[in-house]
C-alpha cells in the first residue's frame, strides 16, 4: 500500500488547487481522479472557455442552508487571486456581461497549467482510479480504489456534486462523508432549465430567445436573457432561478422589462392600430400569440376599455407559469445540497468530526449562482484546504 502525507479525491478546479497549496508544503501528495484527465468540468463549461470568476464576488452570491459559510474562503482567495493566477499562466481572459470573466481561447490551457504546476511540486496523479472505498485505521486514513490500495495521513475530499453525470459525476464524496458520519442536506440541480407541463401557454416556443425580468416572488429576481427550448425555459435567467425554486413555486416573468404596455397602449398615435402590430415592434409574434388571448390582439387599441388594457399589461409584464420540474442533474450546472456546512470548519475546510478529513467545492452544501461563482468557489475552498493541511515537517 503506498503511503502519502495527502490524497486529494478529485482533480477538479478544487482538488487541483488543493494540491498545488498542499505541496507547496512539502511531503508526498496524492491527486486520485475516476476520469482518464483532469478538470474535465472545467474543459467543458462554459463551452470550452470557462467561466473562471466574476467582477464581483460575495457570500451572497451563494446558496445554502449557511451561505455565510463561504466568507472566510472568499477572503482568502479574491478575485486578485484568480487574476493573478491567470496572469502566472499566461491565460488572457476575456469579460462579459454582468462582470463575467471566460478564458479568451481554451479551458484546455487553465487545466493544463494547474496539472503542471502540481506536477512541478512533485504532485502525483492517479486517472482512471474509481473510489470504492475511505476508511480510517489509527492514525492513517485507507483508500481502496481501482487503480490500488493507498494510505494517506490527510484526505481532501474533492469529489464534486451530481450536476453533469454525463462527465462522470458521482456521489462518491457524500458516501464517504456518510461514513464518517457527515450529514447530507438533501440535493438538488441548480442552475438549470425548466420543464414546463403539456399544457402550458410557453410550450412549443423554443428557439424564441429574449431580455427578460423573472422571479420567484420573495426569493431572487433576475433580468437576464430567457431561452425557449423544447422541454420548456432555459437560458440564463431561469438557469438562476433554478438556485432557488421549490415544487411548486410559480415563477413570474416580464416579457418587456425595457417598456410599459399600457404607456404604449395610451399613446394617441397607437389607437388606430391592432394591439398585434403595436406588440410585434417589441416581442416576437409567436410569443404574443402565445400569452395573449386571440381575440385581444386583432382588435384596433382605441377599443379597448381599462380591464382589457389591463389584462394585456398584466400577461406581458408579470406573466405565470409553474413548472412541472428542473430539467434534472443531466442539464444542471451545479450542485445544491451536500455536505452540511455547520460539520466543517469555515477556516480550513476540515471536517469538525474527523481529524484531518477536508472537504472542499461543490461537494459542500454550497451553491453559487450562474457567472463564474461556482468554479471560484472551488478555488478558493480548495486554496484554503490545501493551505490548512499539517505542516510535513512539523509533522
Amino acid at each position: 500500500m503506498a503511503y502519502f502525507d495527502v490524497a486529494i479525491l478529485g482533480a477538479g478546479a478544487s482538488g487541483l488547487m488543493a494540491a498545488i497549496e498542499a505541496a507547496k508544503k512539502g511531503g508526498r501528495v496524492l491527486v486520485v481522479e475516476h476520469a482518464p484527465i483532469a478538470g474535465k468540468k472545467i474543459l467543458i463549461s462554459g463551452g470550452g472557455k470557462c467561466n473562471v470568476t466574476n467582477r464581483s464576488i460575495s457570500y451572497k452570491d451563494y446558496f445554502g442552508q449557511n451561505p455565510e459559510f463561504c466568507k472566510t474562503a472568499l477572503q482568502k482567495y479574491r478575485l486578485e487571486s484568480v487574476l493573478q493566477l491567470l496572469q502566472k499562466a499566461e491565460i488572457d481572459i476575456e469579460e462579459r456581461e454582468q462582470g463575467r470573466l471566460f478564458c479568451r481561447q481554451s479551458a484546455k490551457q487553465l487545466v493544463h497549467f494547474l496539472k503542471e504546476s502540481a506536477e512541478d511540486l512533485g504532485v502525483q496523479f492517479v486517472f482512471n482510479a474509481e473510489i470504492e472505498k475511505v476508511e480510517k485505521g489509527g492514525q492513517l486514513f485507507d483508500i481502496e480504489t481501482s487503480q490500488g490500495h493507498f494510505s494517506a495521513f490527510q484526505v481532501v475530499v474533492a469529489t464534486g456534486g451530481l450536476s453533469y453525470p454525463q462527465a462522470g459525476a458521482t456521489d462518491i464524496g457524500h458516501k464517504i462523508a456518510k461514513y464518517f458520519g457527515h450529514r447530507i442536506i438533501p440535493t438538488k440541480p441548480a442552475l438549470a432549465g425548466f420543464v414546463l407541463p403539456q399544457n402550458s401557454r410557453l410550450k412549443n416556443l423554443q428557439g424564441i430567445s429574449l431580455l427578460v425580468k423573472a422571479s420567484i416572488i420573495g426569493k431572487m429576481e433576475a433580468e437576464e436573457p430567457l431561452l425557449f427550448t423544447h422541454n420548456g425555459l432555459s437560458g440564463p435567467a431561469m438557469l438562476q432561478l433554478s438556485c432557488c425554486w421549490e415544487k411548486e413555486d410559480p415563477l413570474q416573468i416580464n416579457f418587456l422589462p425595457s417598456e410599459d404596455v399600457l404607456t404604449l397602449l395610451n399613446l394617441p398615435e397607437n389607437g388606430k392600430l391592432q394591439v398585434k402590430t403595436v406588440l410585434s415592434r417589441f416581442l416576437p409574434d409567436r410569443l404574443i400569440q402565445a400569452v395573449l388571448p386571440a381575440e385581444l390582439l386583432s382588435r384596433k387599441i382605441a377599443e379597448l376599455g381599462k380591464k382589457d388594457r389591463n389584462e394585456i399589461s398584466r400577461k406581458i409584464h408579470t406573466f405565470e407559469e409553474k413548472p412541472l420540474k428542473t430539467e434534472g442533474f443531466m442539464k444542471a450546472e451545479t450542485t445544491k445540497g451536500g455536505v452540511d456546512t455547520l460539520q466543517i470548519n469555515p477556516k480550513t475546510m476540515e471536517s469538525l468530526l474527523v481529524p484531518r478529513l477536508f472537504f472542499t467545492g461543490e461537494v459542500l452544501d454550497i451553491a453559487g449562482r450562474l457567472g463564474g461563482y461556482n468554479i471560484h468557489w472551488a478555488f478558493a475552498s480548495g486554496y484554503l484546504a490545501g493551505r490548512s493541511v499539517i505542516s510535513m515537517e512539523i509533522r
